[in-house]
């Protein structure tokens, strides 16, 4: 599905179009014009679909580069693996994050609890691996004619990381599950969530000039993302909690 020059989504569940495995975030990709680059990688349920829907815009599994994550609940980083196997990508993390997600045990991410809460299928098991890429927060990646700034955004989790393209035109945000359309967020009862640090991290992007907002789950702003985070800032600096997405 195109989405405007240059960016394509590729996935998408349950709460967002319903399009993949239920469970999987929203995946994006991005034509570099050297390569293409992933933006999360869903649960791994839906691998093959992803490249399937990647094929039907022309582009071959070899010419995936990159794959970016935005933090490492399953949802959106349990595919980074079978995704690497098959395009032969470099997996790219927040450094604080690598270990983790090398180490690769469920209880890190609180996956157990999400199972048994029906997030998940029973039996589906998350698969971590070592990253080829470590990022710091501003660190800058060139990656053809686009740079990816990792922005680190705690609050949802404690690796939260956006990723901003300063393009001169249309300057757009991969904003993982920190910011959604509408202002919203992703509340949930989790040892690293902290709504104090969200609301920090949200002040942070509050500050960028955006065109376009791309969410880890529902829609996309094509146009005046900045609204849609600068709603969240004041609710936030107004005393209150910005409505969630579930």
């Amino acid at each position: 599905m195109k989405l405007c020059d240059d960016v394509y989504l590729i996935g998408s569940g349950s709460l967002g179009f319903d399009w993949t495995h239920p469970a999987d975030c929203n995946v994006y990709a991005v034509d570099t014009g050297d390569g293409v680059v992933l933006v999360d990688s869903g649960t791994g349920l839906s691998a093959d679909d992803l490249l399937d829907h990647l094929a039907g815009h022309g582009f071959r599994p070899d010419q995936v580069t990159h794959i970016l994550l935005t933090h490492l609940h399953a949802d959106h980083s349990g595919g980074a693996a079978a995704l690497r196997k098959k395009t032969g990508a470099k997996i790219v993390v927040l450094e604080a994050a690598a270990r983790v997600f090398e180490a690769g045990r469920e209880e890190d991410i609180e996956l157990p609890r999400a199972r048994r809460a029906g997030y998940y299928p029973e039996d589906y098991r998350w698969q971590g691996c070592k990253a080829d890429v470590e990022l710091h927060d501003r660190d800058i990646m060139q990656i053809g004619k686009y740079q990816f700034q990792a922005l680190h955004t705690p609050g949802h989790s404690s690796f939260d990381t956006c990723f901003y393209i300063p393009d001169r035109t249309s300057p757009m945000l991969f904003s993982g599950d920190t910011v959604m359309y509408g202002g919203k967020i992703s509340l949930l009862n989790t040892a690293d969530f902290s709504l104090g640090r969200l609301a920090n991290s949200i002040e942070t992007l509050s500050r960028l000039s955006l065109e376009r907002l791309f969410p880890g789950h529902g829609q996309p702003a094509l146009n005046r993302a900045s609204q849609h985070i600068g709603k969240a800032h004041r609710i936030f600096s107004n005393m209150g909690v910005p409505e969630s997405i579930v």
